[in-house]
């Protein structure tokens, strides 16, 4: 059973302004497979947390297509970003306002409607198949939008474009994750 999730958008979280200057200076990072828009630094960043907490990874970024399945097979063309791959399970679903969220709500609400606690039940594309999430999950949301309802923000980890996710940011997303 799932029961932590991280709400994950990408730009200003896997990649940063810092990160495209450097690839600038680096030619030999994009000749070796490397993509400029995805930092690997970054993408261990997120990946500690999921070792750290058992948290499982919940696209919610522009990055996602119209369906998981979709999403996961653009992702893997990235070499960087197939180590998030392992710990997806969902992408959040557009709303009309691109509000996210609203977006975030309303997957959380799914879950808490048991939409997605069943293997037998038919398959949502919007969701990995093989797993289950518990009706209410621990969650963080790690963005550099601000564009949160109220309730969310206590689980809100707001990076800066500037620098993609911190390890302060890391180390409060474990905190969150792993509280009793």
């Amino acid at each position: 059973m799932i029961n932590k999730l991280i709400f994950l958008d990408v730009d200003g979280v896997l990649n940063s302004n810092e990160f495209a200057e450097w690839c600038y200076n680096h030619p030999e990072f994009q000749k070796n497979g490397g993509y400029h828009q995805i930092s690997p630094t970054l993408v261990s960043k997120v990946i500690k947390i999921c070792k750290e907490t058992g948290a499982k990874i919940v696209l919610s970024s522009s990055w996602r297509l119209w369906n998981f399945e979709q999403t996961v097979k653009n992702l893997s063309s990235k070499r960087d970003l197939r180590p998030i791959l392992d710990n997806m399970v969902g992408i959040t679903k557009r709303t009309e306002d691109r509000w996210r969220g609203k977006e975030i709500k309303y997957f959380l609400n799914d879950c808490r409607k048991n939409h997605f606690n069943t293997v037998t039940e038919v398959w949502n594309p919007l969701i990995k198949p093989t797993e289950k999430i518990v009706s209410f999950p621990k969650y963080v949301i790690i963005d550099d939008d601000n564009d949160m309802l109220e309730e969310q923000i206590p689980f809100f980890i707001q990076t800066d474009f500037m620098t993609g996710i911190t390890d302060k940011d890391v180390e409060k997303a474990i905190k969150i994750l792993n509280e009793e």
